[in-house]
Parts: structure tokens; C-alpha cells; sequence
């Protein structure tokens, strides 16, 4: 089973090397970055499982930054800052973050929150549409008769936007920044409708029928009726 992952995004080198070593001896791999910057770079590479993330950071409000990158859309969320006011702490767990820490926290605590966070989340990590199964965790597809799919990358994250949004539409621009974590430079629409004829081609059966991904027009795409969720 792969090791569960965390984010630790923490300016301040003796809070980070805490909560590291806490989360490492729990046995957690744990990835770390100083700023925005450096965040953005790791998501790029990596898949979280959950993000710790400052607010205040030398390159950027973590809250705007979450909302921005849609995080909570990749990996679970939970802030861990300075910041009591009770308007950052609502408008953070409104529409950005799965849990808010204020500091000082005993790492004991912390610890305790993210097993909780993982947990929950764990309860949603498969989406069910017509018959497939896409686990969130393995970053896997599973066919109707439960053999696996390989999907790339960009292969995956379209089809779980498309799930995630289910009965609705998911128009293109979303659809960018799902694949490019918002890097607009190195996509185009061109690469979202390439990346949906190749998810229609390997979804396609044996017996010919099409995948369940359908074309709404003048907005973008979407898995077709039947689509449902558990888990």
C-alpha cells in the first residue's frame, strides 16, 4: 500500500521540522515547502494526501492561494496559523479547507486532526459512474468488470473533475486549471479535448459502446446519465 503523504507549508524552519517529525514518526512521508512557491512546485509533482498550510507566508496569503489553486479539489486541507479572527476561520472552512488550527497547537493534537482529516476523507475516496469505479487514493480507474484502466496524469485529473462535478457540466476553463494547476502557459483548450478523445477511446468497450463522457454544447463536458457516487 503506498504511504500516505502530507504537505507541511510552514515558514517559520523549527514549526515545520515539528510537525514533520511528528508526522514522519506516525509514519507519514512527508514533503515540505517554505513558501507558495515552493508548494506550487510540489503539487506540480506530487499528489498529496492532505496539505498543512500557513496563512501567512513570505510569498503569499495561504488562504488566497487555496482558493486559487482549488487544493482542497487535489488533497484534503487543513490551515494551521496565527490568524483567531472569526471570519478568516469561517471563510476558510466555507470555501477553501477541511479543518483550521490555530497555533500554538500541541503537535499531539495536530497529529490527532490529521488522522481524523484522512479518515473522513478516506470515506470519499471512490467515485462510482456507470458502472466504473476511480479511486482518488491509488489514482486509479477500474472498468464495470473491475479490471484496471492506465490513465496518464492529465487523463486522470480531467476524469475526476468530470466525476467530482457529476450531474453537471464541467466547462473548459475548470477544466484547464485542473490539468495545469493553473500554468496556463503550458496547456490550451486543444489539450482538454485531446485529453477527453483519448479518455473516450480507452473507455470505449469491447462490444462498441461509447464511453460514458458526453459533449455539452457551448459549455463542455460531461459523464453521462447514470453517473452516481458512493463510498
Amino acid at each position: 500500500m503506498a504511504q500516505t503523504t502530507v504537505m507541511v507549508v510552514e515558514d517559520a524552519v523549527e514549526l515545520r521540522e515539528l510537525y514533520a517529525g511528528f508526522l514522519a514518526d506516525a509514519g507519514y512521508r512527508v514533503l515540505h515547502a517554505p513558501d507558495v512557491t515552493t508548494m506550487q512546485r510540489l503539487l506540480a509533482q506530487e499528489h498529496p494526501d492532505l496539505v498543512l498550510l500557513d496563512i501567512n507566508l513570505p510569498d503569499g496569503n495561504g488562504l488566497d492561494i487555496a482558493r486559487r489553486l482549488r487544493i482542497r479539489d487535489q488533497a484534503g486541507l487543513m490551515f494551521v496559523t496565527v490568524r483567531t479572527d472569526d471570519e478568516d476561520r469561517i471563510g476558510a472552512l466555507e470555501d477553501a479547507g477541511d479543518d483550521y488550527v490555530t497555533k500554538p497547537v500541541d503537535p499531539r493534537e495536530l497529529l490527532a486532526r490529521v488522522r481524523n482529516l484522512l479518515r473522513r476523507k478516506s470515506r470519499d475516496s471512490y467515485l462510482h459512474f456507470n458502472g466504473w469505479t476511480l479511486d482518488l487514493v491509488r489514482r486509479a480507474l477500474f472498468r464495470p468488470d473491475g479490471t484496471f484502466l492506465a490513465l496518464t496524469t492529465g487523463e486522470f485529473n480531467i476524469l475526476a473533475a468530470l466525476a467530482a462535478m457529476r450531474p453537471n457540466p464541467v466547462n473548459r476553463e475548470y477544466l484547464l486549471d485542473v490539468i495545469s494547476n493553473r500554468d496556463r502557459d503550458t496547456v490550451s483548450e486543444h489539450t482538454v479535448d485531446m485529453l477527453i478523445m483519448r479518455l473516450r477511446r480507452k473507455m470505449k468497450d469491447e462490444d462498441g459502446r461509447p464511453a460514458p463522457i458526453v459533449t455539452v454544447r457551448g459549455v463542455g463536458y460531461a459523464l453521462a446519465d447514470g453517473a452516481g457516487k458512493a463510498g
